[in-house]
């Protein structure tokens, strides 16, 4: 017996190390069931216009049968978007077991220098629960990430601030050119060299369509760079811009429309853009010339418009006086005094009737009724310059809606040659407007003489 207890003795005096592996032996715990949720920035120092990308990971120990509730990040000067395929399914081992879930990113496109946060937040996530089964819903709080957007030190007085790797400037010039009375008009495009103007005469009407193409920027940047301040002798029509995004850049199209009302030379400013580039680090430019057009009309055209009037004057009861003449005088008779009284008298007819500006008028009425803007813009002009004294009301009036209809023709965005639907009415609120006869030799004589008994205001 005393033997027993020495032997169980010893054994208690031996080292922990000793005893048996199966003895200290622990489970390793269950990982936990809660969603795992992380985001990150990257990155997270970018300059006004360039693209950071923020990444929201969401992870569960089974799966989600609905999709996860996002927050959103919009706030001013910062454009957030949603690449194609944002959202995409992921896996992930976690402490020895699989875990699923949805990772989405978002492009952040800050138009401004300034620090943005974007959170703090929260994600309502709905998935199984592995322990009772059931589906559960979770809020998981996201935590929140910073944006600096700071202007470069090389770009510091750069004003408006566009940045990007490659920036270029195109234009195309399209002239509409006005045909005689009653034939429709012909569109040529011009291949513009600098050195040659491009000639017009008055009525023509010129498009200029300008395209900044930027790559590795955001073309929301892209300042308008046509001025369509109205010009001494042309009428100036703006079209809306069209803005057009790519996935590494984009497109910002202007288009200005020049209607030529007087002759002489014209010249459209030259157009210049300063930008920053980012692979080189440095200030750039892109450039276009200076247009040079030659507007040939004026008096010129006005007059010519008037002699072309003047020998479409009615003349069918002259004719047949003369006729009856004819055959009661004889042909001898004729030939030797009538034709010569006869051409003189059709001569003083035809000159009274341009110096009074009537045949001009009459001009003006055919285009007014057959719908031509350049022929009635051509006939106005020669109307003028051989009516000076015409009233205010009606040079007001007359170019009021001609100017209306200038727009309305050359102002919408992508159909310049198409009218809109008030066309018509401003069309017959010009005809109306056209003076008459007698207005005309009232401009002549000069303003009446006021009422003797005016009545008192």
């Amino acid at each position: 017996m005393a033997g027993l207890l020495l032997c169980l003795s010893a054994l208690a005096s031996l080292p922990l190390a000793a005893q048996p592996a199966s003895v200290i032996s622990t489970s390793t715990p269950a990982p936990a069931s809660d969603p795992l949720v992380s985001a990150t920035l990257t990155p997270e120092r970018v300059a006004p216009g360039e693209r950071a990308q923020l990444r929201i990971t969401v992870l569960v120990p089974t799966f989600m049968p609905q999709p996860v509730a996002f927050p959103r990040f919009d706030q001013p000067n910062l454009r957030i978007e949603l690449p194609s395929r944002a959202t995409m399914p992921i896996s992930q081992a976690v402490e020895g077991r699989t875990w699923s879930g949805v990772s989405r990113r978002y492009a952040v496109t800050p138009l401004a220098a300034g620090e943005f946060r974007l959170g703090p937040g929260t994600l309502e996530i709905t998935y199984q629960d592995p322990e009772a089964g059931d589906t559960v819903t979770r809020t998981a709080p996201l935590a929140a990430q910073t944006l600096v957007v700071t202007v470069p030190q090389a770009a510091a007085g750069l004003s408006p601030y566009v940045a990007g790797t490659a920036l270029t400037l195109e234009q195309r010039i399209t002239v509409t050119r006005a045909e005689d009375a009653g034939e429709a008009a012909g569109e040529t495009s011009v291949l513009k060299r600098p050195e040659e103007p491009v000639l017009l005469t008055v009525g023509d009407s010129l498009q200029r369509e300008l395209v900044v193409t930027l790559e590795g920027g955001s073309p929301l940047l892209l300042p308008s760079l046509i001025d369509a301040t109205p010009l001494p002798t042309m009428a100036v029509h703006a079209a809306s811009p069209t803005l057009t995004e790519t996935a590494n850049g984009g497109t910002r199209t202007e288009r200005l429309t020049y209607i030529a009302q007087h002759g002489g030379p014209v010249t459209l400013p030259a157009i210049r853009l300063d930008w920053y580039d980012l692979a080189h680090q440095r200030i750039d430019s892109a450039s276009l010339p200076a247009l040079s057009l030659d507007v040939s009309g004026g008096a010129g055209a006005a007059a010519s418009l008037r002699a072309r009037a003047a020998t479409q004057g009615p003349a069918a009861l002259a004719v047949v006086l003369i006729g009856v003449l004819l055959i009661v005088m004889g042909g001898v008779l004729f030939r030797r005094w009538g034709r010569s009284a006869w051409q003189r008298w059709r001569q003083h007819r035809r000159e009274r009737r341009t110096q009074d500006g009537r045949a001009v008028l009459v001009q003006f009425e055919r285009a007014v009724r057959a719908r031509q803007l350049a022929d009635s813009l051509s006939a106005w002009q020669a109307l003028q310059a051989r009516v000076p004294g015409l009233e205010t009301v009606h040079r007001q009036e007359i170019e009021r809606l001609l100017a209306m209809l200038g727009q309305q023709r050359y102002g919408v965005t992508g159909q310049s040659a198409m009218p809109s639907a008030s066309t018509p009415d401003t069309w017959a609120a010009l005809q109306r407007a056209l003076p008459r006869a007698a207005d005309l030799r009232q401009a002549r004589l000069g303003p009446c003489l006021p009422p003797l008994n005016p009545r008192a205001s």
